[in-house]
């Protein structure tokens, strides 16, 4: 690769992190790889870590204080709200979102400025395979993301995480949204802009374990991606309840003709009717459920409690 500068435009590289103390020196190890090559600044975001994270990005930012920064945050609150964190406070003129734990290759940074370069304004990521991942997992992400899909007001690109750059008018356009609970993977999509694709191999995690729950995330995420992004599920909710109602009317005539006709002598306690309160409870549950997750999407936004508290700024802003 030329040692000349492929851009002179400031990336800002945002880095959600969590117990990652481990994968930090190879992650800037790498980096180093290309600082003739591009111009960046590195904001860790972290959620308080046990491991020696921050004390980690303390040295770093101490060492050098322009290119290494770090944004300590009271409590956890989580990757995306992190990754928010990091974008009102990035500098540069646009920002690549990467995870630490080298599934996202840092090589493809130069790849992504080169799109940019070209006009677009978002360059995604694209895996066109997982390694180190179970089938069951692989799976459920696929149906998880078409069920996500299909719900939703707008399309949310296959096999595309977090993983991208976003220019920086992107990038202000994407804070102005106030959810209490953002979902990043389908805000960038919301807000538009001219997008390209770069397909890569998506690597093993280096070192350590993942944060991410293996049983429950993909589940989390789904269901917040399918509250943020539309109220079509309320929708449906009403013409489950219209399909059931039709279902029992029509029952119940099937019933009143085979009695008077003397088809069948249903005896008292039929199973049937146990069988319809049972499905009819069935749903009724599910419709406040879903009617319940709604709800508390609009208590946690109607607080306008801040998504983030940034407790220590490590390095020059």
């Amino acid at each position: 690769m030329s040692k000349n500068l492929i851009s002179t435009k400031k990336i800002s590289i945002i880095v959600p992190v969590l117990n990652e103390a481990e994968n930090i020196n190879s992650f800037i190890k790498e980096l180093n790889k290309y600082n003739e090559i591009f111009n960046y600044e590195v904001i860790f975001c972290t959620d308080p870590s046990k491991d020696g994270t921050e004390e980690l990005l303390l040295k770093l930012s101490k060492n050098n204080p322009k290119k290494y920064k770090a944004l300590i945050m009271s409590r956890k609150f989580g990757q995306n709200a992190c990754i928010f964190a990091g974008l009102e406070n990035m500098s540069g003129d646009a920002a690549i979102i990467i995870d630490i734990d080298g599934q996202d290759p840092v090589s493809l940074i130069p790849n992504f400025i080169q799109k940019w370069e070209e006009g677009y304004m978002i360059v995604s990521g694209r895996r066109i395979t997982r390694k180190g991942e179970t089938y069951l997992k692989r799976k459920i992400s696929y149906f998880g993301m078409r069920l996500i899909n299909k719900l939703s007001n707008i399309e949310i690109p296959k096999n595309v995480g977090e993983f991208r750059l976003v220019d920086k008018i992107v990038v202000k356009n994407i804070i102005n949204f106030k959810e209490a609970n953002p979902f990043v993977r389908g805000i960038i999509p919301l807000v538009g802009f001219k997008e390209s694709f770069i397909d890569y191999e998506r690597e093993q995690r280096h070192l350590g374990e993942t944060n991410y729950n293996k049983y429950t995330g993909s589940l989390t995420i789904g269901m917040r991606g399918i509250t943020s992004l539309s109220n079509k599920l309320l929708y449906y909710i009403v013409y489950l309840g219209l399909l059931s109602s039709f279902f029992s009317i029509l029952l119940g005539i099937i019933y009143f003709i085979f009695k008077i006709n003397g088809y069948i002598n249903f005896p008292i306690g039929n199973p049937t009717i146990v069988i319809l309160i049972l499905f009819v409870g069935g749903i009724q549950l599910l419709s406040l459920g879903v009617i319940g997750i709604y709800i508390g999407e609009i208590f946690e936004n109607v607080k306008g409690r801040p998504r983030y508290i940034i407790e220590n700024y490590l390095g020059e802003y």
